[in-house]
């Protein structure tokens, strides 16, 4: 059978993206840099959108669990990526799960997470192509406009992690959380001891989603950096023997669990652009009820898809009040 080229090619660059959009969200963590290379890859197009004298572009990043689980289209991560081609940087603008939120165009509120189910409810994934509620609503948050949109399952996650064979971290205590499965062993409790620990696709997604801690959302982040962090390292060692082949099969754990509105050109673009970016070209932005910024407040809403008060963030000044978080957004991407 013949293999589709244009296609694949297509799909070899989003997997780039994503893949380089990963480890730049996470680039302050300590680890070796890695560098794209692909002969495949190389080369100019006619038309850069991302040549000098080009506006920002902002692009956001939906994370979701996926179909079979319970809660698939809830988006457990949520940023915005600011590509500025001029400066050469790019800020990477996280926005907590929890934050309670108005309804675009409706009087109704809920959790941030749930703006994307709700437009797709009852669609497979691959046609839950829809975000615009959630993408108006960054544009609210954040005060940039949000030209184009990526969603990603967990679980093409977890096969891009087998597909390399899995990953290695270090944990400096035990994680336990009776609310998670073993992934091997449904009957026990998810549990990994401190110290090294290789994971496999569906361990390391156990991990990511485990919340079993003071720190609730902020702990997931944290696994989430780790995570992310190991890969980048366990790439960076397979880079320098990777091939078209190799392109190919991490292309094939990715397929079908990805969704972009992002043409052939605009990605090859952007990928020329966020390839080269270093570590100290990215301003990394969180939006969080923690020092020193403390630009949300934590209390409680009555949610009545539950039928009861819920925990929840909202902004400093007020319920729908975000002029402090765009001043602040603003002077961060001012470079």
């Amino acid at each position: 059978m013949k293999f589709p080229l244009k296609k694949a090619a297509l799909g070899i660059i989003i997997v780039s993206i994503i893949l380089a959009l990963f480890f730049l969200f996470f680039s302050q963590i300590e680890s070796k840099e890695y560098h794209f290379s692909s002969n495949f890859l190389e080369g100019d197009s006619a038309n850069n959108l991302l040549e000098s004298k080009n506006p920002p572009l902002n692009i956001l990043f939906l994370g979701i669990v996926g179909e079979e689980s319970r809660g698939s289209f809830l988006t457990d991560s949520i940023f915005v990526i600011h590509l500025a081609p001029d400066a050469k940087k790019i800020a990477m603008i996280s926005i907590p799960r929890d934050l309670w939120i108005q309804i675009p165009n409706l009087s109704q509120e809920m959790k941030i997470n749930n703006l994307y189910a709700l437009e797709n409810k009852g669609r497979t994934f691959l046609k839950a192509t829809d975000s615009n509620l959630i993408s108006q609503k960054a544009e609210e948050i954040t005060g940039l406009k949000i030209d184009h949109t990526v969603i990603l399952e967990l679980e093409g996650f977890g096969k891009l992690i087998d597909a390399i064979g899995g990953i290695d971290i270090w944990l400096e205590q035990d994680i336990f959380d009776p609310q998670l499965v073993n992934p091997h062993n449904p009957s026990e409790i998810f549990h990994l001891a401190a110290g090294w620990r290789h994971l496999d696709g569906d361990t390391a997604i156990k991990f990511v989603r485990t919340r079993y801690a003071p720190e609730g959302d902020f702990n997931r982040m944290q696994h989430q950096q780790l995570i992310i962090a190991a890969l980048k390292d366990k790439l960076s060692k397979l880079a320098d023997i990777w091939n078209l082949m190799t392109w190919l099969k991490i292309w094939q754990s990715l397929n079908n669990h990805f969704i972009v509105d992002l043409d052939f050109n605009a990605l090859w673009q952007i990928f020329n652009l966020v390839k080269d970016i270093s570590a100290d070209q990215i301003e990394y932005i969180r939006i969080t009820n923690r020092p020193p910024d403390e630009l949300l407040q934590t209390t409680t809403f009555f949610d009545p898809s539950f039928e009861q008060d819920v925990y929840v963030l909202i902004p400093k000044k007020g319920f729908e009040e975000y002029q402090e978080i765009q001043n602040y957004i603003k002077e961060k991407i001012s470079f």
